[in-house]
């Protein structure tokens, strides 16, 4: 594939992660969710084929589709209001999350040569910044929306990073299993939580 393609997956997919970590809109992170999954399948390394890159991104929209018609189901959509006016809390995530993903470009050079020879630079650089952009989403937010949506950005950057390493088809289908498996956990507690918030 093309480095200029490479390039923008790159790009978009840590936007993707950007935006869930500050904005706290249902609708926009369930869609940066799926950009994020998108982007995984076109920088992922297809060195046998592109079957295991395409299972990513099919289980990955999956488990996006689950999340997205739980709070769809729940009318959690309906009571949100679009503004583009920034809080201080989103101000920080912001700026946290773009030092991390500044370190990460910074460190790239040298975790190729030294950790990671044999992972391409893009994908190198949207997995790491997955996972710490996922990690950091992990610790800012208690609410069980965001734990799974950070679960899931930390655990797509980690299948990137191993897949460009080495390709197992059993740790592939386990994977696939942990990635669904957590977005109907992730679905049941989304629920509940609402449920609790209504009574």
């Amino acid at each position: 594939m093309s480095k200029f393609i490479l390039t923008i997956a790159v790009i978009l997919g840590l936007s993707a992660g950007h935006i869930n970590l500050i904005r706290r809109k249902w609708l926009l992170n369930v869609l940066g969710l799926a950009i994020q999954y998108i982007c995984i399948f076109i920088v992922f390394p297809k060195t046998e084929s592109f079957i295991p890159a395409l299972i990513k991104l099919i289980v990955g929209l999956m488990a996006t589709l689950i999340i997205y018609l739980t709070i769809l189901s729940t009318g959690a959509i309906k009571h949100e209001r679009i503004s583009l006016k920034l809080s201080a809390g989103e101000v920080f995530r912001g700026l946290s999350g773009l030092f991390l993903v500044l370190l990460i470009l910074i460190a790239t050079p040298w975790l190729q040569s030294e950790v990671f020879p044999q992972s391409s630079k893009p994908a190198l650089i949207l997995s790491m910044g997955l996972m710490l952009l996922g990690l950091l989403q992990l610790g800012s937010k208690a609410e069980p929306f965001y734990i799974v949506i950070g679960l899931l950005t930390f655990l797509s950057g980690f299948e990137l990073l191993y897949g460009s390493l080495e390709f197992s088809n059993l740790l592939e289908a386990l994977f696939a299993m942990v990635n669904l498996l957590l977005a109907i956990a992730g679905a049941y507690f989304i629920v509940k939580n609402l449920e609790m918030e209504a009574s």
